[in-house]
């Protein structure tokens, strides 16, 4: 676990002048007992990395595994002049090597290897403390050995509760920051719960050991918790550690010592196997607080006898009978109900076996389907995803991981509506119906499942785009681009259309080029209406790229009145042929990479 410490925190640091006067007061001492690490890793097979679980799952599960941590300036002191500042040790680098094995779902115990890799610092003296830098080379560390008993299971929303005890066995070298030289103990009370998603866990309690006068640690008060969530195979979350000095077992003894670590963790699960990875702050120079720390871990989990789920219990079973005689015949008691999630519903009637669920029985009318499957998290909509993950609780969506495609799929997605980049697009919140286009209409009820749209009472064109539509190899509008008369000047009233064209064509980069067609109606000599639908055009094409449109996609072009759709001797008939089109004239499945100049393909 990483930590960065701070070392200007008031709340955590001593004073310097406390320091050095008090350290200037002691005699002379070198530092020969000291386990400097503080780093006490969660047991093997637990939920978070640092501090331990409450609940005991398994009837008999072993753990093993690895954590490998390394420490920036584990210790490094601050005194005044001439005392100045010391760090004796600089960098520590410690393998962790873990086992425990659970048993009858109510205790855990546990073993802790650590080994110093790598160490190194400077040797020097502050006030009466003489130090002797490390040398490098692995070392053995203390040896710890721990357990605890789950004294309340959790149950539902309760958490569970239990009683843990961590011995560290003398086994370090301690003139090299790796023993403490003496037993120390640590006893502690531990709560937490695992819900669906989400865990947390807290201890509290103390790290005791002898008092030494060669020692720079010394007996502490113990608090840890830490919270993480869990999508899929991944877990994410952060873990405190705070300590606070207990007596006066130390050789540096300043009033109001204290310190801190904060972690951020992560974790990947495959199987069995769980790979972890965390870093963070440290706060206080309290002797073992780095100013950094980073870990990384590995770990694997498995029962060693599965369990078994209990066979349907005979009619007997449990029952006191009698003879002919009279005489009562007692029977065998019937055997332990499995329960792997601990939620009170037997794995045999659980239908979610693996994950805590609700208790009680559904309730159902005749003929209907019960409103909840009993073991299983609620579901209010019923669409297989748990209301506590679901975004829309109340109405049966999709997974935000599946095929985001309505009605049919991809491949029966008319050419000229689909999207080049549909993963891109708007993907439906996770339990919600599926909206691929993203404009709030699900699917099943969007008439244009692939173009953004706006409600509408008419089921036809109900999530449709109202003034623009792809059509084939035409960007249709609905509505005409007004001029004032005789002028290429756009009128503001047409500035909401062109914004709308201007969506359909981010909306759809495979479209890689559109010609922009002016037209006029027949009134005025042809010259002029050619060059009138050609400024048109090109005003059109002006405020498309001043409105983020790539100019590479247009190009302008004007007819003036050769291309009339109405009969020019009628207003009606002029009026529709006073007009801006827009052709698609090349498509790519490049997308914007396709956007390039040179002749049409």
């Amino acid at each position: 676990m990483a930590y960065w410490s701070a070392r200007g925190i008031a709340p955590l640091l001593a004073s310097p002048l406390l320091v050095a006067a008090v350290l200037a007061s002691m005699p002379a001492a070198a530092q020969e007992a000291t386990a400097l690490d503080r780093l006490a890793p969660a047991p093997a097979g637990d939920g978070l990395s640092t501090v331990p679980s409450a609940g005991v799952s398994g009837e008999l599960r072993t753990a093993v595994g690895l954590l490998l941590s390394y420490s920036h300036q584990p210790l490094s002191l601050r005194g005044t002049a001439p005392a100045g500042s010391v760090t004796w040790v600089g960098r520590q680098a410690i393998l962790h090597a873990l086992a425990s094995v659970e048993l009858v779902r109510r205790i855990k115990l546990d073993l802790d290897a650590p080994f110093v890799l790598d160490q190194g610092g400077a040797s020097g003296s502050l006030g009466g403390i003489r130090v002797t830098a490390p040398s490098g080379g692995a070392k053995m560390a203390d040896l710890q050995a721990g357990g605890r008993v789950t004294l309340l299971p959790q149950e539902g929303l309760r958490p569970a509760a239990a009683l843990g005890l961590s011995v560290w066995l003398p086994t370090g070298d301690d003139a090299a920051f790796a023993g403490a030289g003496g037993v120390r103990y640590a006893p502690r009370v531990i709560v937490g719960a695992e819900q669906p998603g989400f865990l947390w866990s807290a201890s509290a309690g103390g790290r005791f050991q002898e008092a030494s006068a060669e020692s720079l640690t010394g007996s502490e008060v113990l608090i840890t918790a830490g919270a993480a969530v869990r999508r899929g195979p991944l877990q994410f979350g952060s873990e405190l550690s705070v300590w606070a000095a207990a007596g006066e077992a130390s050789a540096l003894e300043v009033p109001g010592r204290a310190g801190a670590e904060l972690l951020l963790t992560g974790r990947w699960s495959l199987g069995p196997l769980t790979l972890d990875a965390g870093a963070g702050p440290g706060f206080g120079r309290l002797p073992g607080t780095p100013k950094a720390r980073i870990f990384a871990a590995l770990g694997v989990a498995a029962d060693v006898v599965p369990s078994a789920r209990p066979a349907a219990p005979s009619a007997v079973v449990g029952a006191s009978t009698k003879t002919e005689g009279g005489r009562g015949v007692a029977r065998a008691a019937p055997p332990a109900v499995a329960d792997f999630d601990g939620d009170s519903v037997p794995d045999a009637e659980d239908l979610c076996p693996r994950v805590i669920g609700e208790a009680r029985r559904p309730v159902a009318a005749a003929g209907a389907r019960p409103a909840f499957r009993r073991g299983c998290p609620p579901d209010r909509d019923d669409d297989g995803i748990y209301d506590v993950d679901d975004r829309c609780p109340d109405v049966p969506g999709i997974s935000s991981a599946a095929a985001d495609e309505g009605p049919g799929n991809a491949a029966s997605r008319p050419s000229s509506a689909a999207p080049a980049n549909a993963a891109s697009q708007p993907t439906s919140k996770h339990g919600c119906p599926a909206d691929t286009d993203g404009d709030g209409i699900p699917n099943a009820a969007d008439a244009c499942p692939y173009e953004r749209g706006k409600p509408s009472e008419d089921r036809a064109t109900h999530g449709c785009p109202f003034a623009v539509r792809i059509e084939g190899s035409q960007i249709v509008i609905l509505q005409q681009v007004q001029f004032p008369t005789g002028r290429a000047e756009i009128e503001p009233e047409s500035f909401e259309l062109l914004t709308e064209v201007a969506a359909v064509l981010e909306e759809h980069p495979e479209i890689a080029r559109v010609a922009v067609d002016g037209h006029t109606d027949n009134q005025g000599s042809a010259q002029a209406n050619l060059s009138l639908s050609q400024r048109r055009a090109l005003a059109v094409v002006a405020w498309l790229t001043a409105h983020g449109i790539d100019a590479r996609r247009l190009e302008a072009r004007g007819f003036g009145a050769r291309r009339p759709l109405a009969d020019n001797r009628t207003s009606d008939g002029r009026a529709r042929n006073r007009r801006v089109e827009f052709q698609i004239r090349r498509r790519t499945d490049e997308g914007a990479a396709g956007w390039r100049d040179g002749p049409l393909e």
